[in-house]
């Protein structure tokens, strides 16, 4: 109960910081939308010379973009925010402040932050699937759409785990933004599904760094061609990659050196 307070407490601050900008709302709505609308036509080129892409047709296709600016939503709002200032902290010495805190310095130093301006776009990843549903006269049933969610909010804690085991890196490099930068470009390739990709970039994208649970198995999920072995592969994976969070963190910690002291 006391870490729900805690987390209310951050959302309440991060709030009343945001609303000071108000026209950040509506520059963030601006580009929600200009991004809503480029990566729709951008799948709409590919799909003006082929019926479909890896056996997916159009507006299936757009369920998976959905899924993905979801996604990016998500992180934008709160990961993101997060581990950009984990660097800072650690550079300027703030980190001892969050280790001195009688809380878990995890949870202290990644759900901080918010930026709720950023979750237009995951506000665009809904309207695009519910557009996409209408189109295909499809009406998932509560079973799927329970899979569909249970895997994506899965998929939500396996990224957070990769994230943050990559942004502790910065208690020995201090600058991550080069390599953050990377994992969010390879997590572009979820915006179409994986059968779309050769062979060897399938597999990578679907069991080494399973950047198509987070948006091509819960699209499945939701269209009712779920694979399970897939699916408990995901979910293995997820619980792995939260343990090796969890462990790398307390690691990383143990050898902080402040830099106030």
């Amino acid at each position: 109960m006391r870490y729900f307070k805690l987390l209310s407490l951050f959302v309440k601050s991060s709030l009343a910081i945001d609303l000071e900008y108000r026209a950040n709302f509506m520059g963030a709505l601006l580009m929600s939308t200009v991004d809503l609308v480029w990566g729709v036509a951008g799948i709409a080129f590919l799909f003006a010379f082929t019926d479909n892409i890896g056996g997916w047709s159009f507006y299936e296709a757009l369920i998976v973009i959905g899924l993905v600016y979801i996604g990016w939503g998500i992180n934008d709002a709160f990961l993101w925010p997060n581990t950009r200032e984990l660097g800072e902290h650690i550079r300027k010495g703030t980190m001892d402040f969050i280790l001195t805190k009688p809380i878990n310095s995890q949870m202290h130093a990644t759900f901080r932050r918010f930026k709720f301006d950023r979750l237009f776009t995951a506000v665009s990843g809904l309207v695009i699937i519910g557009y996409a549903l209408h189109q295909l006269q499809w009406s998932p049933t509560l079973g799927q759409w329970l899979s569909c969610i249970s895997l994506f909010i899965t998929a939500m804690l396996m990224m957070y785990s990769l994230v943050i085991m990559l942004a502790s890196s910065a208690f020995w490099i201090v600058n991550i933004n080069n390599l953050t930068e990377l994992f969010f470009g390879l997590l572009e390739t979820g915006r179409h599904p994986a059968s779309a990709y050769p062979a060897p970039m399938r597999i990578v994208i679907s069991f080494v760094v399973p950047v198509a649970f987070i948006s091509t198995v819960p699209a499945e999920a939701l269209l009712g061609r779920l694979n399970l072995w897939t699916a408990l592969y995901g979910i293995g994976f997820t619980v792995v990659s939260f343990t090796s969070c969890v462990l790398f963190w307390r690691f990383a910690v143990r050898h902080y050196g402040s830099a106030s002291s």
